[in-house]
């Protein structure tokens, strides 16, 4: 295998790799076993092709072809090997020839981080107060939520819920059809048309009431916009929402049930108290991580920004299949093209990466390690929670070592963000400094290099 690397620029450099015949063959044997169970050829059974005749049949070409998906990304980690280069994301394959095999990888390397005076970064903590206002509007909500709807016989009234039949019509087509359907009034909604509310305020039971509306600029069919559409509706029944008092057998009624009024009002004071604690716990969150990044400096490869586009736009066809929705037709509802949403996704990728690697070399900066049984200790709780969700399943899945990881590095994540709350709060502990004999605890800007380098350079 011939390799030639170019130069580094923008944290990437460029692999031309030309691959021997003894570097292709294991792959055109593991081509050979795909394709020949599906080859026919007269005088042999099917899958029982000669090596010779299939080689002849389908070509080396093809062959090539149906392990390219597996070649390129081995082939590129042993040449990345044989450079000696530490790659900080997954390179980008590009096929240049396939006689002889040559192609080129583009291999971003780690991103630069300096996270410069981190440790003097201050956020305050602003819990917002609860007060008698709030209880009281908590407590109309329970109101409102137990509610019950009784018939009324009288003329319609904003927040009133009806039954009616109702048709709309533009010139000779009609774009409203409805028969026996439940409608409720309300000041905010513009359904099925802007005004349709108020326009049924004072309408009779069983008296049709007849009016004119504007189709609203959100319509579904655009030549409908902007139109007027005569309106016809016939209000079969009537029920209004009847609020229970806010009493004591109100209080009772509520949940498992409350001694007296009073009680109930504690209760949901300490919740809203415990709710703003937890909101303003969560704004802090994300003040410190915007705090860092402020302060940081981050230099990232364009081919980590690229790939991770590709999987936010990846992620979008995704949700737009689930809902049926192909993504060509989605540009083109939205008058957009696939260029003009990659350049939107990139400033969320490059956020995304960003504030990946810096909390990353936080945890590098703070000394921050996951315990074999913190993860182990975890394991187990996700083994209790999925027994109490699963009480009759007879087996657990199986804790791979794929999975070990992905919660090892959850916990991580976890560890260094509780870190930089200390860090914030000006609550975390000191970092230590080297002692008397020189070995070095601190870690400093030995930044990624290994724990022993780095040890030898500080004794040094």
């Amino acid at each position: 295998m011939r390799i030639t690397q170019g130069e580094i620029v923008d944290l990437q450099t460029v692999l031309h790799i030309e691959m021997e015949d003894a570097d292709i063959a294991p792959y055109l044997d593991i081509g050979f076993r795909k394709v020949r169970p599906h080859i026919t050829y007269p005088g042999f059974r099917k899958g029982r092709v000669p090596r010779h005749i299939v080689m002849q049949f389908v070509g080396r070409e093809a062959l090539l072809n149906e392990v390219l998906d597996t070649m390129l990304p081995e082939v590129t980690g042993r040449a990345m090997d044989a450079q000696e280069l530490v790659p900080g994301g997954m390179p980008n394959m590009e096929v240049l020839d396939l006689d002889p095999v040559t192609f080129k990888a583009t291999v971003p390397l780690k991103p630069e981080v300096d996270l410069g005076d981190y440790r003097d970064i201050r956020v305050e903590t602003n819990i917002a107060e609860v007060g008698e206002e709030d209880v009281q509007q908590r407590l109309e909500q329970l109101q409102n939520s137990i509610a019950s709807w009784e018939p009324v016989e009288r003329a319609i009234e904003m927040g009133d819920m009806v039954t009616m039949t109702a048709t709309g019509t533009v010139g000779d087509e009609t774009i409203l059809d409805e028969t026996d359907t439940v409608y409720l009034l309300a000041e905010d909604t513009e359904l099925p048309f802007p005004g349709f509310s108020e326009a049924l305020v004072g309408a009779e039971l069983d008296t049709p009431k007849e009016f004119e509306l504007v189709v609203a600029d959100d319509y579904p069919d655009i030549d409908m916009i902007g139109k007027t559409v005569q309106v016809s509706v016939t209000v079969s029944d009537v029920k209004e929402h009847i609020l229970p008092e806010l009493d004591e057998e109100f209080a009772k009624g509520i949940g498992e049930g409350y001694d007296s009024l009073e009680e109930l009002r504690e209760q949901i004071e300490s919740e809203l108290k415990t709710e703003s604690e937890n909101t303003a716990e969560h704004d802090l969150r994300i003040s410190a991580v915007e705090s860092l990044l402020e302060g940081a400096s981050v230099l990232i490869a364009p081919v980590i920004i690229d790939n991770e586009v590709n999987h936010l736009l990846n992620e979008q066809g995704q949700a737009l299949a689930r809902m049926n929705i192909r993504m060509g037709d989605y540009l083109r509802a939205v008058g957009s093209s696939e260029d003009e949403m990659r350049a939107q996704l990139r400033e969320e990728a490059v956020g995304r990466i960003k504030r990946a690697v810096a909390l990353e070399k936080l945890g590098v900066l703070e000394g921050i390690e996951v315990s074999d049984e913190q993860v182990e200790e975890r394991i187990q709780t996700v083994i209790e929670r999925n027994r109490e969700q699963n009480p009759d399943a007879s087996e657990l899945p199986e804790i791979t070592d794929e999975i070990r990881a992905s919660i090892r590095r959850m916990l991580h994540l976890e560890m260094v963000e509780e870190r930089l709350l200390a860090i914030v709060k000006g609550e975390a502990p000191e970092l230590a400094k080297a002692d008397d004999q020189g070995e070095a605890s601190e870690l400093t800007d030995a930044d990624d290099r290994p724990e022993a380098e780095a040890d030898d350079e500080t004794e040094k």
